[in-house]
């Protein structure tokens, strides 16, 4: 047990250091991309649900037919070709030729010049010259409103409730008479519909916004688990069920992903896509062992099915929560960083400058904004603070 736990922790905090770093080089690269921006991001992770189904399909079969053993058959293979597509980004990096890659530092001029600019901003501001911007600070733009915060709440509320079905769903799948190729089943289940959300979230970004993205991941997960407790013991078709339930976790995970990491990194200046990404994992990972721990102990002393609905009653909490912020808060500033992301780099610092962040009524009137938007000034803050 000792030794499991000890693999656990290490596994756990070395997912907390790829996480971040992976999906933040993910939204620099997209930044430097030309015709492409960081609402992409749910295209590219697309291709990381294909072979998590692909890998638990894989496992199940193997499992049935040769025991645990083949798992270590299986890390050595994967290993093996995680080593391999590192090495082939790296040589493609080299081999770049349109030079968006090489920056000094950063990947792309428009992480490099946005992030100069924000702390050009904040020096303005508060007279300070930081040449690196805290974490303390970061946190503080994410918390600056109440939408973001019920909005974060919401993230760590879907992170309780998806790590139990990650982590637990199994066991109870188990009891209800599935074997290891059937469990693998129901992930490829999973990935059928998550695939497919995650190539549309850019379209549905643009049009919804994360907030309503991420509404839609914790209903579909409640139904989902709720939908586990009413299924009946022992029946032929109970797993078949099962499986049309999970085509649900395409909605919740996708759009949690997809939802979540547009919302933090819209906030963030250019350069600190990973450090963004950090917050994220921080609060998902605060949510994954106070579900994991919560839930542990009601499965013991209550039953699985009491377990599944408590956690539908936890994001329930969450998803009221966001719906009060997005009746009641301000979230003035929110919808000015994530629009028109395509325009130039004055227009996107006029979007995200703290003058303007700071001040809701002065983009309380859509028409002027749209007139300060179409005006073509050489320097366009410069109107700004004049106007």
């Amino acid at each position: 047990l000792v030794w499991h736990i000890a693999m656990r922790c290490i596994y756990a905090v070395s997912l907390g250091v790829v996480a971040p770093c992976l999906d933040g080089l993910t939204l620099a690269h997209l930044d430097c991309i030309e015709g492409a921006s960081a609402i992409e991001f749910g295209k590219e992770r697309m291709y990381g649900a294909l072979w998590w189904g692909l890998g638990s399909l894989a496992a199940g079969i193997g499992i049935d037919y040769y025991g645990f053993d083949f798992l270590y058959a299986m890390l050595i293979i994967s290993t093996l070709a995680s080593y391999m597509a590192m090495g082939v980004y790296l040589w493609g990096l080299g081999r770049d030729t349109t030079g968006a890659f090489k920056s000094c530092g950063n990947f792309g001029e428009k992480s490099a010049k946005s992030k100069s600019e924000y702390q050009h901003e904040k020096a303005k501001s508060t007279g300070e010259n930081d040449d690196i911007i805290s974490n303390a600070e970061l946190l503080r733009i994410v918390f600056r409103t109440g939408y973001g915060k019920a909005l974060l709440f919401l993230v760590f509320t879907l992170a309780m409730g998806i790590s139990v079905v990650d982590n637990l769903a199994f066991m109870y799948f188990d009891s209800l008479g599935a074997s290891n190729t059937m469990d693998g089943w129901t992930v490829v289940s999973t990935v059928i519909f998550e695939i497919p959300v995650f190539y549309v979230a850019p379209m549905l970004l643009e049009r919804y916004g994360p907030g309503r993205l991420l509404l839609a991941a914790g209903i579909a997960y409640i139904i989902r688990v709720v939908g586990y407790t009413l299924v009946p013991d022992g029946e032929v078709y109970t797993m078949y069920i099962i499986l049309m339930l999970e085509t649900l976790h395409g909605v919740t995970y996708a759009g949690s992903k997809a939802g979540s990491v547009e919302f933090i990194s819209s906030m963030m200046p250019g350069g600190y896509e990973a450090s963004g990404q950090g917050i994220l994992i921080f609060a998902t990972y605060f949510g994954i062992v106070a579900g994991l721990i919560m839930a542990g102990w009601i499965q013991e002393t209550l039953g699985a099915r009491v377990m599944f609905r408590v956690m539908a009653a936890i994001v329930s909490i969450g998803v009221t929560v966001y719906l009060l912020a997005e009746l009641f808060c301000d979230k003035a500033h929110l919808e000015t960083d994530t629009v028109d992301r395509s325009e130039s780099d004055e227009n996107c610092h006029l979007i995200k400058s703290d003058s303007c962040a700071s001040s809701a009524s002065a983009f309380a009137d859509k028409e002027t904004e749209r007139y300060i938007r179409n005006l073509k000034y050489d320097s366009l803050n410069k109107y700004v603070t004049d106007w």
